[in-house]
């Protein structure tokens, strides 16, 4: 990463053009100096994008994104969407864990102070601009402009934003950082080789071409493999990923996706839902905000392959899996008014409310082996709803699923009967 960050800017080529419209007449470069510009700040656009981020998501971002246009000298008018936009951003982060109401007030309080600070904005103080290149900037710059002009701006449109260092100070020492983090890495790994033992049995056993009683990688990919006592489970686990994989495919952002792409692939908000597409309902079971979210879920749905599917059978599965999820998914915008909500967690609480409604009507001989896990599950579930207190977690949807899985478990649970695996 820190390579890539030091070619992407020592490789860029800087271009000299006496004018703004010079820059359709040549091959496009990263970097500009132009002779003469103007900006008609009257016809400005922005754009707010909210971005959650942190290992627990409890930060909260606001990035502002001011769009001006470029033209060749003040007495050009503006009769069509112009080509040239100056591009400025702002960014800000608050804590996750307070209220919305709170939340709302920090925005606005922001967004007024980002807005006092254009007003008085110096357009011309610069020392070169820099070409927004194909990026999630880029597209919140071209998302400002449309919501000024409510048209589509294409892929011909360009951003420049204003650079105040000068062009050879550009790379900084990124090309030292390049060897610091190289030797940080490789004395980490060195580090760590001080504990595997060294084993000549295995060593034998490798070179015979024997394999490993145990290996943690196959094991994880047989998990995968619907079959056996972990069937559902694994359809469920392969559904998530592939809908995950899909996604960063599609370029949204691996640690914390925002709510815009959210919302396009199908995430749950009232105002969406409530206007007709009811299809989020379901869509947003299988959709997560950043890798630890699709972490974490996976880590709960292993544990109900290894103790509740076997309980349960996996047709009852997934019956409880879809129905509690989108009674966790009903329960989120009946209680937020304009949240958007994604994940698997209101089908997970509601495998976890189905095996507590099994065990408490449950009056076979099995009941009092399963004491234990019935304990962890309680533990699981109450450390999980105590986190969403703090905010950032959709403790609704959490209830929702929890509530209905608890239903559900205690209807569709016949003592004595077998399961299939």
């Amino acid at each position: 990463m820190v390579a890539q960050n030091f070619l992407t800017t020592s490789t860029g080529e800087l271009k000299e053009l006496p004018s703004i419209k010079d820059i359709g007449k040549n091959e496009l470069v990263r970097y500009y100096k132009l002779k003469d510009f103007h900006v008609t700040d009257d016809f400005g656009g922005t754009y707010t994008n909210f971005r959650q981020s942190g290992k627990y998501n409890q930060h909260l971002n606001f990035d502002i994104y001011f769009v001006v246009p470029i033209l060749e000298n003040s007495s050009v008018k503006i009769n069509t969407i112009p080509r040239y936009w100056y591009g400025v951003n702002f960014k800000k982060e608050i804590s996750n864990n307070i209220s919305n109401e709170e939340k709302e007030k920090k925005y606005h309080a922001f967004y007024q102070e980002c807005a006092q600070k254009m007003d008085t904005y110096d357009y011309y103080t610069l020392d070169h601009f820099e070409r927004t290149p194909t990026s999630e900037d880029r597209k919140y710059y071209l998302a400002a402009v449309q919501s000024r002009f409510q048209q589509t701006a294409g892929d011909n449109f360009i951003v420049l934003e204003p650079v105040k260092e000068k062009y050879e100070d550009r790379n900084g020492n990124k090309f030292a950082w390049i060897f610091y983090t190289f030797g940080i890495g490789l004395g980490i790994f060195l580090f760590s080789l001080i504990w595997p033992g060294y084993s000549e049995s295995q060593r034998k056993n490798f070179l015979a071409g024997k394999k490993p009683k145990s290996d943690d990688l196959r094991d994880a990919i047989n998990f995968l493999i619907p079959k056996g006592a972990h069937f559902a489970s694994s359809v469920v686990i392969d559904l998530n990923l592939l809908v995950y994989i899909i996604m960063i495919f599609s370029g949204i952002s691996i640690f914390s996706a925002n709510g815009t792409d959210l919302l396009e692939w199908g995430a749950n908000r009232r105002q969406e839902t409530t206007s007709g597409e009811w299809w989020r309902l379901f869509t947003s079971m299988f959709l997560h905000g950043g890798i630890m979210h699709l972490i974490m879920n996976i880590t709960a749905l292993v544990l109900a392959s290894i103790f509740i599917e076997p309980i349960l059978g996996r047709k009852k599965y997934f019956i409880i899996y879809i129905i509690a999820g989108l009674c966790g998914s009903l329960a989120s915008i009946m209680w937020y008014p304009n949240t958007i909500s994604v994940g698997a967690s209101g089908a997970i609480f509601g495998l976890f409310g189905a095996i507590l409604g099994h065990y408490y009507k449950d009056t076979s001989p099995d009941r009092e082996a399963n004491k234990g896990f019935i304990t962890m599950t309680w533990i699981y579930v109450g450390i999980n709803l105590f986190w969403g207190l703090f905010g950032s977690i959709d403790n609704a949807a959490h209830i929702g699923g929890l509530l209905a899985g608890l239903a559900i478990g205690m209807l569709l649970n016949n003592p004595g009967e077998s399961h299939e695996s």
